[in-house]
């Protein structure tokens, strides 16, 4: 079945069905249709809604809570517990986030109780409880933050001050658990560089008898603190940021458990003499127990290593994974009710697949094959069966699917000795099921138990919906539909694939609306082409992309993006070809796409532009300078320009250390090539970026400066990674707009 994008696609394929005088309707029709505004777009109601997010189910699966956007942009999220069963919705005070500079966490951070009775949640630091129908049971403490409960739910652990901290549910006294934490030791709490290079969201657990908790020591003091400015107080603030650059020292990371009652505190593991890192780590159950992933410095081998609480019992490596290029850390293991199994993502062939693996001998038993499993959200142990956030059913796309943990029967000639995980499961049909309607991208929170889950979905063509399914498809309830659209003149969309010398690439492309094959247009190209977790969509996915786009169709540009040869991770061998070459790779597929596009007949070939954002910044700049025929104009936004002026975890898994691939290193760096530069060029930055350092476009503008080449350079007032605020917002859109319009002349 072919699937039809947009209006305008849809009367070319009818056409000859339309009467003279239905099409001089739709044509009347058209007439009375606007563009779109920025202002449309940003706003604290924008034209697309207020949809709700941060669906957080409870332990028991019978209830949710969620925030709205507020209305004003300065006010905190309207917070709602919904319950499943009554249909009815429960306010509880409105949340907002606590600012802890580089590492401030998001609004309204909730925790459900165990019996679901209960959420703690940080207001501006400080730690309240309400019950799950929205009486306020007040302040439980100050300067907390990452609270979560004990397996009895007498107690709520949280951080204060680089320490564990815990507090009674019943008398509200608190006592700190560690010692010795300040702003460069953090106990329980992920440094910079784990919560945003390795995804680590809690640096402690409750163990499952609620009598020890395991933690991360992380010491900073050997990171280099990098002053990030705020120049829009009085008195200039200064924020020392901890950051280790590539090649530079990283963070000491130690594995601990602490005896909840006594304080007693076990050194389980201590990474810092192999200068290691200790990605993920949690409890075994029923068997006293610390299951952590350890990675090295060069990420070329990873082990999953168990950890008795026991001092004088042995550690003992379950399995490992090794890569010539490099590894990724997969999610923590998620253990059957046994303990004596779990589940594993692995890259080991060739596709990220789904495994189950013996917990004492590490042998493993592949339950997918054919398509890349991106998540593991959960577990039916009953019917033995997990349920998988997976590209599927093509690499595009994303879905939830339910995979069947039971082999099915070989031939008696090939059965071998069974292990106790196929004489635990027997043989079930179907093996695999797409749970979420339609296609398209969907982004699933699944219910711990009951079976429920939140689908966002979109695709191309359709903005996002926001519904409420069930795993055994009793029905659906929708929670959120975007706005109609039909007001605005948006254009045609179309997914795409273009010939490479790599294979064909995915690509999107929107045209204008009233689109004309016999004009010729120019082209605004959007890049990231880094890599990115395959749980996270991109642009070339079939997943609405926003109304920029559209909004630049509406201009009478061409909107257009293109996968990277590395892009997708739909094969392993893929996404190691960034392996040293991160530049030459990603730019390879922006020359593809531009060939593609100087070969269709509606396309200017001297008015093509291409921007991106943080690695698409990066890229932008690249290829302007190492292709510099090919494009007319480019927005680099918040770029990287030099892989030595980026942090250590995610350059090196890519680029080796410096030391030891300078030459590498110098090769896909934009300095050194910053005299070939032909096209015009605007860099826009947050002035309080902690992501990518300012370091960098001030790198490159005295390349430029050096090289005798002019450039365009604009600096947002106290953002970070990007602008949030809605002036800002609106602010840069308006520059980028003005840019393309100045420099393609549409």
């Amino acid at each position: 079945m072919k699937r039809v994008f947009g209006a305008v696609f849809l009367s070319c394929a009818l056409g000859a069905a339309y009467s003279k005088h239905a099409t001089h309707a739709l044509a009347a029709h058209e007439q009375t249709k606007r563009n779109l505004t920025i202002e449309d777009i940003i706003a604290t109601a924008p034209v697309t809604g207020r949809a709700p997010r941060d669906f957080r189910w409870s332990p028991d699966g019978r209830r949710y809570v969620y925030d709205v956007p507020a209305p004003v942009e300065s006010a905190p999220p309207d917070v709602r517990v919904h319950d499943v069963a009554r249909g009815t919705d429960s306010a509880i005070r409105a949340a907002r986030a606590g600012v802890r500079g580089s590492r401030s966490r998001p609004i309204a951070e909730i925790a459900w109780s165990p019996n679901s009775r209960a959420l703690a949640y940080v207001d501006a630091g400080t730690l309240r409880v309400a019950t799950a129908t929205g009486t306020d049971r007040g302040t439980f403490a100050s300067g907390a933050d990452d609270p979560q409960w004990s397996p009895n739910g007498r107690t709520i652990a949280f951080v204060k001050n680089g320490n564990l901290t815990l507090v009674d549910t019943r008398t509200k006294r608190a006592r700190r658990l560690t010692h010795g934490g300040s702003d460069a030791v953090l106990n329980g709490d992920p440094d910079w560089l784990y919560s945003e290079e390795l995804d680590l969201q809690h640096g402690y657990a409750w163990s499952p008898r609620g009598d020890a908790i395991a933690y991360l020591r992380f010491d900073d003091r050997p990171v280099t603190a990098f002053p990030i400015q705020d120049y829009l107080v009085r008195d200039n603030t200064v924020e020392r940021q901890r950051y280790p650059l590539a090649g530079e020292r990283n963070p000491r990371v130690s594995l601990h458990v602490i005896d909840v009652a006594s304080g007693a505190d076990h050194l389980l593991y201590d990474a810092a003499p192999r200068d290691e890192y200790i990605a993920t780590f949690t409890w075994q159950p029923h068997a006293d127990a610390v299951v952590a992933q350890i990675l090295d410095r060069p990420q070329r081998h990873l082990r999953l290593t168990a950890f008795s609480t026991d001092a004088a019992a042995p550690a003992h490596t379950i399995l490992r994974e090794r890569s010539a290029a490099f590894v990724d850390v997969a999610p923590q293991p998620l253990f059957l009710p046994s303990g004596r199994h779990f589940l594993w993502l692995s890259e080991r062939a060739e596709v990220q697949s789904l495994y189950i693996i013996d917990a004492r001998t590490g042998n493993a038993r592949r339950l997918t094959s054919g398509f890349p499993v991106s998540d593991v959200l959960g577990l039916d142990a009953k019917r033995a069966t997990a349920y998988v956030d997976a590209r599927y059913p093509s690499e595009r796309e994303h879905a939830l699917v339910a995979i069947s943990l039971r082999p099915c029967p070989v031939p008696r000639a090939h059965v071998q000795r069974p292990d106790d995980t196929t004489a635990a499961y027997g043989c079930g049909e179907p093996r695999v099921s797409v749970l979420t309607p339609g296609g398209g991208t969907h982004a699933v929170t699944l219910a711990p138990r009951g079976g429920g889950f939140i689908d966002r979905s979109s695709s191309l063509g359709r903005p996002p919906v926001i519904l409420r399914g069930d795993v055994d498809r009793r029905g659906t309830a929708t929670l959120f539909v975007t706005p109609s659209l039909a007001r605005f003149r948006l254009g045609e969309t179309r997914l795409l694939r273009v010939p490479s010398p790599y294979g064909p690439l995915a690509a999107t492309i929107i045209l204008p609306p009233n689109f004309d094959p016999h004009k010729r247009y120019p082209v605004v190209v959007e890049a990231y082409g880094g890599p990115l977790p395959s749980a996270d969509a991109i642009q070339s996915d079939d997943v609405f992309p926003g109304l920029w786009p559209h909004l630049l169709a509406e201009r009478g540009f061409i909107a257009f993006s293109v996968d990277g040869p590395a892009s997708r991770f739909a094969r392993t061998r893929d996404v190691q070809r960034y392996t040293g070459h991160l530049g030459e790779i990603a730019l390879a597929g922006q020359l593809a796409g531009h060939d593609w596009l100087v070969r269709q007949p509606y396309v200017d070939p001297a008015r093509i532009g291409l921007w991106g954002w943080s690695f698409g910044g990066y890229l932008t700049a690249y290829t302007l300078t190492h292709a510099p025929q090919a494009f007319t104009a480019g927005i680099a936004g918040a770029p990287v320009t030099d892989w030595l002026f980026y942090d250590s975890a995610y350059t090196e898994r890519y680029m080796g250390l410096p030391k030891t691939n300078a030459a590498a290193y110098r090769r896909n760096s934009v300095l050194p090539a910053a005299g070939a530069l032909r096209a015009k060029l605007l860099i826009v930055q947050g002035s309080a970026d902690d992501n990518v350092h300012l370091e960098n476009s001030v790198q490159l503008l005295n390349a430029f400066i050096l090289n005798g080449k002019q450039v365009d350079y604009f600096l947002i007032p106290g953002a970070r990674h990007g602008p949030t605020a809605i002036d800002a917002r609106r602010n840069l859109e308006h520059k980028m707009l003005d840019f393309w319009r100045t420099t393609l002349h549409p």
